[in-house]
């Protein structure tokens, strides 16, 4: 009898250790998989079921459920639901958030992916309120599992990096290795094979640091079928039977049955049939008690290569059309679980946002009191830099507005005394050259009657420059008004023919002394409404540049031309001419006058540009065309034909 009670005693105790072993895993990560609980220890784990419920016992279903979520999935799910309703009874927040990710596993290795999502978004919205990292880690790990089931690797990827954020932040080794396993399955489905080599990689690091074999195995099975893929059939086969090995003495059957699978596959690429046979029917053989259609699909597809390829065509015909048979049958569920799966994520994303809203509303009536007197302050202080700033910047911009006044008016003043000295001045030069030019042409007269060529010759020199330097005085005045804006136009109806003699007559002495001819060969009856002065002055300017670089005995030629309501006068000589890079520039600014090569002896560039000031004044323009030793073009066109 004594002995009875003892050995009762013992039992017991034995139990409560297991369990607290068990449950220290739960808590610290997922389980460690009850590594080194033998089959007689979960045995005794089930004879637990019978004491009073309370949180042992839940931590128990647990367990069983987790255990057998490989080898049984029903039992599983018999437990993980038993888990579920007592953790709800017993008000056990943690136990329930993590009984519904196991139930939810258990779910989705029977294929009953809705039922899969519905268990993890409750596990996620109770481990969010309460604040269960470790178990958001593994619950937003399952959902990116899940999606990438469905083919829906974009957010299968996003859950991934969340399950990443959180393990990370609890620093939790398992619980990443489970999420660099996952991530690197995605990866994988889409093709992305160096991103899922590094993932699976660095799952086998971290499953071989904390000496979770089961687990290895996943990591070496998952790193054959990367090699497998890349055709590096040697390395893949090691991986492959690294995996089984690991596989076996768990009786992890799921992971069997996918291993035979990749090791048949690999034997079908190396042309060794018979063995690829044999592995096709032990994954069939392990994949009886889960049904998984894709594994199950997959074997078919692999046996009907095979035996094509033995030439035993009637068998090949046999697991072809069930493999058809077997993927119609996948298309039908997976459309079905689709449609689910888009109404189940429709359900967590409004869960999620209630959830921020609730969290919200809680934070802004915790913090609203602290926050008032800041808000308060803060204004204050505000509204102070405003009211400083508004009378610095009156200030500073009153002070700124008289200083840019007093810089206006002296800058007017300066502007105004500088023109009236400059036309003073132009005018005083113009009355005395008028005379010097008055005098020589009466010495002109008088060497002429006396005759005495000498002293004609002179005669002539001195009227010709007394009458240039007064041209040049001329443009100059013209252009000092043209900067003070006193040009101002009156125009009236202008004879052509009669107008460019009057002009021509004013530049007969400057060509008498270069013997250069000026003939007017403007038709008789073209008229123009324009300023005579102005014309005037852009006439004489033109026909005296063409004198000056006109050679000795040369001619120069008037021309006009009535073009719609347009008229072109173009004065042309025959004389040195310019490149196109001095045209170019004639009429620019009066930096040109500086330019090598411009135009600019006597008082020529700045003619131009008086000229050009001018005839833009009246609405037309000038054009120039001109070749090096033949001489050069100017047409002025101005507008209006009467």
């Amino acid at each position: 009898m004594k002995f009875c009670i003892v050995k009762a005693i013992a039992l017991n105790i034995s139990l409560l250790l297991i369990l607290f072993v068990a449950q220290s895993g739960f808590i610290s990560a997922q389980d460690d998989l009850l590594e080194g609980v033998k089959p007689s220890s979960l045995e005794a784990l089930a004879k637990v079921l019978e004491r009073p419920d309370d949180s042992v016992k839940v931590v128990t279903l647990k367990l069983l459920c987790w255990e057998n979520r490989n080898s049984d999935p029903d039992k599983a799910i018999e437990y993980g639901q038993m888990a579920v309703s007592l953790a709800k009874s017993l008000n056990l927040k943690m136990e329930l958030s993590d009984s519904y990710n196991r139930l939810g596993i258990a779910y989705r290795n029977k294929g009953r992916y809705a039922q899969a999502l519905e268990c993890y978004f409750n596990g996620l919205e109770i481990s969010r309120t309460h604040g269960f990292d470790k178990h958001l880690a593994f619950q937003y790990n399952n959902l990116a599992d899940l999606y990438n089931r469905l083919g829906l690797y974009g957010r299968a990827i996003e859950f991934g990096k969340r399950a990443m954020e959180y393990a990370q932040k609890v620093n939790d080794d398992y619980t990443l290795a489970y999420i660099y396993n996952i991530m690197g399955t995605i990866y994988k489905n889409k093709n992305e094979l160096d991103s899922a080599l590094n993932c699976f990689a660095h799952s086998l690091e971290l499953r071989q640091k904390i000496g979770y074999n089961q687990g290895i195995a996943t990591s070496h099975l998952n790193i054959g079928s990367i090699e497998l893929l890349r055709e590096q059939y040697s390395k893949s086969l090691q991986s492959i039977q690294t995996a089984i090995d690991l596989y076996s003495p768990k009786n992890d059957l799921q992971g069997i049955a996918i291993a035979y699978y990749y090791k048949g596959q690999l034997y079908n690429k190396l042309g060794n049939f018979n063995n690829a046979i044999y592995c096709f029917d032990e994954s069939l053989k392990y994949n009886e008690s889960f049904k998984n259609l894709t594994v199950s699909r997959d074997c078919y597809n692999g046996l009907a290569y095979a035996y094509a390829q033995k030439k035993l065509f009637d068998k090949a015909y046999y697991f072809s059309s069930k493999a058809t048979e077997i993927n119609d049958s996948i298309s039908l569920s997976q459309y079905v679980e689709r449609l689910t799966q888009l109404t189940e994520a429709l359900k967590y994303e409004e869960t999620l946002n209630l959830q921020k809203e609730r969290e919200k509303a809680l934070a802004e009536r915790l913090d609203f009191q602290r926050n008032i007197i800041k808000l308060y302050i803060a204004i204050i202080i505000l509204l102070a830099l405003i009211v400083g700033l508004v009378i610095y910047f009156y200030i500073k911009r009153a002070k700124d507005i008289r200083l840019l006044q007093a810089q206006r008016d002296e800058i007017n003043m300066l502007n105004s005394t500088k023109d009236r000295f400059f036309s003073i001045l132009a005018h005083d030069l113009k009355n005395q050259l008028t005379s010097i030019v008055t005098i020589a042409q009466m010495v002109k007269d008088k060497s002429l009657a006396i005759g005495d060529d000498g002293l004609i010759e002179l005669s002539r020199r001195l009227y010709a420059l007394g009458f240039a330097t007064n041209d040049l005085l001329e443009n100059v005045l013209s252009w000092i008004k043209s900067q003070g804006k006193q040009v101002i136009a009156r125009k009236s109806n202008i004879d052509l023919k009669e107008f460019i003699d009057r002009v021509i007559l004013t530049q007969k002495p400057a060509a008498e002394i270069k013997s250069v001819a000026i003939n007017n060969k403007v038709e008789p009856g073209i008229s123009i409404h324009t300023d005579a002065d102005m014309l005037s002055t852009v006439i004489r300017n033109l026909i005296s540049n063409a004198i000056k670089f006109s050679n000795a005995g040369g001619r120069v030629d008037v021309f006009a031309l009535q073009k719609g309501n347009h008229v072109e006068i173009s004065i042309t000589d025959y004389g040195v001419g310019m490149p196109r890079e001095t045209t170019d520039r004639l009429f620019n600014t009066l930096e040109s006058l500086t330019q090598p090569g411009t135009m600019n002896e006597q008082g020529s560039g700045l003619g131009l540009i008086i000229c050009n000031q001018l005839v833009t004044d009246l609405g037309g323009q000038i054009k120039v065309t001109s070749e090096p030793q033949r001489g050069s073009t100017f047409t002025v066109s101005l507008p209006h034909v009467s």
